[in-house]
């Protein structure tokens, strides 16, 4: 379905979505590294409390997710 949008509502063009999407993916990829990194040291300090590194690895896969597959759907 196409609805039509508003003349005053500015939409980007298909090339700007597709550079937004790869920064989006590069972004996601790098906080689920910091997440990961996060966890690692934590453990082997013998800290218990892990709720930072889950929080950036999740956000961090939604991002990939959200944006893989947009980029691979993308018409």
């Amino acid at each position: 379905m196409n609805f039509p949008i508003p003349s005053f509502i500015p939409v980007p063009g298909a090339e700007t979505m597709q550079i937004i999407s790869i920064v989006s993916l590069i972004v996601g990829i790098c906080v689920t590294v910091v997440g990961v990194l996060f966890l690692f040291l934590n453990k082997r300090k013998g800290k218990e409390k892990n709720t930072l590194a889950w929080i950036l690895i999740c956000v961090g896969v939604l991002l990939i997710a959200n944006h893989g597959i947009q980029l691979i759907f993308r018409r």
